[in-house]
C-alpha cells in the first residue's frame, strides 16, 4: 500500500469513527447540538433537558434511608435575618435554621451549606410549546423557553422535584409539555413511604410539585386544617410610607389567638405527626421515606408586606426543623433546609422615601427598619394574601443547608435541579431517563369483568411512566376505543406503585379484542388478547382469579429500545468504534514507516 493510499485509508477510518460516534451520541451522552452555544452558559434548549441545569456532576457516595426536605416558601436570607434579629437578636441563634448545615452543631454528622440558583425557563405558558390562547386552544410557541431570572413557586418546586427546569406556572413538565417524574413518584416506585406537609392549600405550588398531578374536584382528603391558608402565628402588621413617628413608636408583633398552633396544630406538630406516620408505615420501616415540609405563609405574608406575619411563620418553620433534627437518626436521615425564591424585603438603617416600610424593635432593643421595595401601596387583603401592588419575588440565589448522609453535596454554588439529584442519589432513586424508563420493564395489564358486568384493565408496574396510552381493537383490527394522545399530557395518569385502572366501556360480551397499553415515556408496551365471556355466561375463563380476570399481558423483555440504538446497540457500537480506531492507528503507523523508508 502506498503512502498516500495508506494515509487516505487511515483518514477514512477516522472519519468512520466520527460517523459511528455521531450515531451513538444520543445513547452515550446528552446531545448539546440544539440551540446556539454561549460562552457564558448553556442555551435554553440545552438547559431544558432533564438534569442539564446541574452545576455539579458528582452524585456523592453517601446513602440515606430517609430524607426530610424543609422548604421555606419565599424565605430568602433577608427573611431569615429579619426573623432572627427580631426574635433572637443580631447575634442570636435559631435552633433549627441555624443548626442544619453548621459543622459541629449536630455532633459529628456530615454538614454542608451552600447557595443555589433559581432561574426558570419562561414567564408562563406563552413561553412554552403548550401555551393556550384566550379560548383555551393550544398554541405552540415555535421557540419555547426563555431564560427568566425570577422564578415562581411552581417552576421552582418542579425543578427540585424532577431535576428539569420549566416555565413559571408549570408543574412537573418541561417547556415542551412533556411530563417529568417527580421524587415522590420515584420514591414510591422504590417502595418508600412519602409524606407532604404544608401550611398552604394542598394544591398550592410547592406541595403540588410532589402530588397534584391530576385534576380532582370533590374528592376525599385527609386532615384539612382550615379554609385556605392557615392563620399566622402573629397578628398582621402594616407597612406604610415614610413617617418619623414610626421611629418613636416601633411596631411590636402580637400573638394571634386564632393560630392553630395554640390548639396543637403548629407546623412542628404536623411535622411530628408526619414522622410518626412514616415511621409506622411498613414501607417506611423497611425501605425508608421521603418527607417534604413547607412553611408556606412566609411567602404569603411577604407578598402582603406583613413583617410580623412573616416573622411568626419563619419562627414556626424553625421550630419544625428543630423538632425534626432532634427526633430523626441523622446517621441514616438526610435533612435539607432551603427555599424556593426570595422577596424584596430588606433591613435598612432608615426609612426609605420611595417604598413602604415597618419599623420594629429587635430583641437587642434597637430599631430595625424593614423596607418593601416593590410594595407601593398598603395591603388591603384581610387574608394576608396576594393583592395589587404587593411585594414581588426576586431572582437572587438562595441558601441551602443539609445535615446527614450526603450533606456535602450542597456545598458551594449549585442549582435547584441539583437538589433533585442530591435527594435521589441519597435514596438510590432512578435519576436518568434510561433508569426511569427501566422502571416500567415489569409492566402488566389484567383485564377483568366486574360483578356488574363492566370491563376494566388494571395496569401495574409502569412506574417509569407518567402517562399511559391504550388502544382497543376488535378481531378485524377496527379501533373500538383509545386514549387521547393529542398533547404530551394526554392519556391515562399512572399511579406509581399502585394499580391504574382503565375503563373498557365499549367491549361487548362474546367478542374478541386486542388491547395495547403503552407507556408514553418509556415506550414499553403490553398487549392483551381478550375473549369476552358470552352473554349470560357465568363461567370464568380457565385460570381466572377471584377478581374476575379474563385476560392478561405483560411487557416483554424487548418491549422498547432506549434511544436509536438501544442499550445492546450502544455496546456493540462502542466495540465497533474501538476496533475501527485500532485499524486507523495501525494504518497511520504503517504510513509513517513507509515515509521514513522512502
Amino acid at each position: 500500500m502506498g503512502n498516500h493510499k495508506a494515509l487516505t485509508s487511515a483518514v477514512a477510518a477516522i472519519a468512520s469513527i466520527a460517523t459511528l460516534g455521531a450515531l451513538a451520541a444520543p445513547a452515550f451522552a446528552v446531545d448539546a447540538a440544539n440551540g446556539t452555544y454561549s460562552p457564558n452558559g448553556k442555551s435554553v434548549a440545552e438547559l431544558a433537558k432533564h438534569g442539564a441545569a446541574q452545576r455539579i456532576a458528582a452524585i456523592g457516595n453517601k446513602s440515606a434511608k430517609n430524607v426530610v426536605l424543609f422548604i421555606g416558601d419565599g424565605m430568602g436570607d433577608s427573611e431569615i435575618t429579619i426573623a432572627r434579629d427580631y426574635l433572637k437578636g443580631a447575634n442570636g441563634h435559631f435552633d433549627g435554621l441555624d443548626a442544619v448545615g453548621q459543622p459541629g452543631a449536630l455532633d459529628d454528622v456530615q454538614a454542608g451549606t451552600g447557595q443555589y440558583t433559581t432561574f426558570s425557563l419562561g414567564d408562563g405558558s406563552k413561553d412554552s410549546a403548550v401555551g393556550k390562547d384566550g379560548t383555551g386552544k393550544l398554541v405552540a410557541n415555535p421557540n419555547p423557553g426563555k431564560l427568566t431570572p425570577v422564578t415562581d413557586s411552581s417552576a421552582s418546586g418542579s425543578a427540585w422535584a424532577t431535576g428539569t427546569k420549566t416555565y413559571n406556572n408549570a408543574v412537573d413538565v418541561d417547556i415542551y409539555g412533556n411530563p417529568q417524574l417527580n421524587l415522590f413518584e420515584l420514591a414510591k416506585a422504590a417502595g418508600k413511604a412519602t409524606g407532604n406537609v404544608s401550611t398552604a392549600e394542598i394544591q398550592d405550588a410547592t406541595p403540588a410539585a410532589m402530588n397534584a398531578l391530576q385534576y380532582k374536584d370533590g374528592q376525599p382528603v385527609l386532615a384539612l386544617m382550615s379554609d385556605g391558608n392557615m392563620p399566622t402565628k402573629f397578628n398582621p402588621s402594616k407597612a406604610t410610607a415614610k413617617d418619623p413617628s414610626k421611629d418613636a413608636n416601633p411596631t411590636v408583633c402580637t400573638p394571634n389567638d386564632a393560630w392553630l398552633g395554640n390548639r396543637g396544630a403548629s407546623l412542628k406538630d404536623m411535622t411530628k405527626k408526619a414522622l410518626d406516620l412514616l415511621n409506622a408505615n411498613p414501607n417506611g420501616q423497611k425501605n425508608g421515606f421521603l418527607l417534604q415540609v413547607e412553611g408556606a405563609s412566609i411567602d404569603k405574608q411577604d407578598h402582603a408586606a406583613n413583617v410580623c406575619g412573616q416573622i411568626g411563620e419563619t419562627d414556626d418553620f424553625d421550630q419544625a426543623i428543630a423538632y425534626a433534627i432532634k427526633n430523626v437518626d441523622l446517621t441514616n436521615t438526610l435533612v435539607i433546609v432551603t427555599a424556593d425564591h426570595a422577596h424584596t424585603s430588606q433591613i435598612l438603617n432608615a426609612q426609605p422615601a420611595y417604598a413602604l416600610s415597618t419599623v420594629l424593635k429587635s430583641a437587642d432593643g434597637n430599631n430595625m427598619v424593614v423596607s418593601y421595595g416593590t410594595a407601593q401601596e398598603a395591603s388591603t387583603d384581610a387574608e394576608g394574601g396576594y393583592n395589587g401592588g404587593d411585594m414581588e419575588h426576586t431572582g437572587t440565589q438562595l441558601r441551602i443547608a443539609a445535615s446527614g448522609p450526603g450533606a456535602q453535596r450542597v456545598i458551594g454554588l449549585t442549582d435547584q435541579t441539583d437538589n433533585f439529584y442530591t435527594i435521589a442519589g441519597a435514596l438510590g432513586l432512578a435519576t436518568s431517563p434510561d433508569e426511569q424508563n427501566a422502571l416500567s420493564k415489569d409492566g402488566t395489564v389484567k383485564v377483568a369483568r366486574t360483578q356488574a358486568g363492566k370491563y376494566v384493565a388494571n395496569v401495574d408496574g409502569f412506574n417509569g411512566d407518567a402517562l399511559l396510552s391504550y388502544e382497543l381493537k376488535d378481531k378485524d383490527g377496527a379501533v373500538v376505543s383509545k386514549s387521547d394522545s393529542s398533547t404530551p399530557l394526554s392519556g391515562v395518569r399512572v399511579k406509581p406503585a399502585q394499580t391504574t385502572s382503565i375503563a373498557l366501556d365499549k367491549m361487548s360480551e362474546g367478542a374478541e379484542y386486542t388491547l395495547t397499553v403503552t407507556g408514553r415515556q418509556s415506550g414499553k408496551v403490553a398487549t392483551v388478547a381478550i375473549q369476552a365471556p358470552a352473554a349470560g355466561s357465568t363461567d370464568k375463563k380457565p385460570g381466572a382469579d377471584k377478581n374476575g380476570v379474563i385476560a392478561s399481558g405483560k411487557v416483554p423483555d424487548d418491549s422498547a429500545v432506549s434511544g436509536p440504538l438501544g442499550a445492546t446497540g450502544t455496546a456493540v457500537m462502542a466495540i465497533a468504534i474501538a476496533a475501527v480506531m485500532l485499524v486507523a492507528i495501525a494504518m497511520l503507523i504503517k504510513a509513517a514507516r513507509n515515509a521514513r523508508n522512502n
